[in-house]
């Protein structure tokens, strides 16, 4: 069988321990007598660096925030004036198509006028050519009664003749 020494394996020997103490202590004082101040400085100067880019970090984020605050106050100017534009543009064409459409009924009433008036003169104008016509048609009746002196039924029945021929030719 095997015998292990168990109280000898956890209790290390004294002279290793003061050893290995030494040689840390060596290692500590060379540490500190030639590397300390150096990974100090360079540690400060770290911390410092870190110190100075938090700043900077914070001074930019006020920055993008004031900016962000002026975007949007911009945006809503801009806005404001967009929409006063295109009220101010409706109103104009609303006013524009008033316009228009007055124009538009003035010129449409002032040809109807014209159209009226040119309807007024060609039926004075049927009307006067009918009351000549009539006046010719009278003439010429009362020529042929006059040239035929007959009675009255003779004088009847050459006007319904008159009438037959002038029928005939129109």
């Amino acid at each position: 069988m095997i015998t292990i020494d168990v109280i000898g394996q956890l209790i290390p020997n004294p002279m290793t321990m003061l050893a290995q103490l030494c040689s840390t202590l060596v290692l500590f004082l060379f540490v500190k007598k030639f590397l300390w101040t150096s990974v100090t400085k360079f540690l400060d100067a770290r911390s410092a660096a870190m110190q100075m880019d938090l700043k900077q970090s914070a001074e930019a984020k006020k920055e993008a925030e004031a900016d962000r605050e002026t975007a949007r106050a911009e945006v809503r100017q801009a806005r404001e004036t967009s929409r006063r534009i295109l009220e101010k543009v409706k109103d104009e064409s609303e006013a524009l198509r008033t316009s228009i459409v007055n124009q538009a009924k003035k010129e449409a009433e002032l040809k109807i006028e014209a159209a009226d008036r040119a309807i007024e003169a060609q039926k004075k104008q049927a009307h006067d050519e009918m009351v000549q016509e009539m006046v010719s048609v009278a003439m010429a009746a009362a020529e042929k009664l006059m040239s035929e002196k007959s009675d009255a039924q003779d004088d009847a029945k050459i006007i319904e003749e008159y009438v037959r021929e002038v029928k005939g030719q129109a």
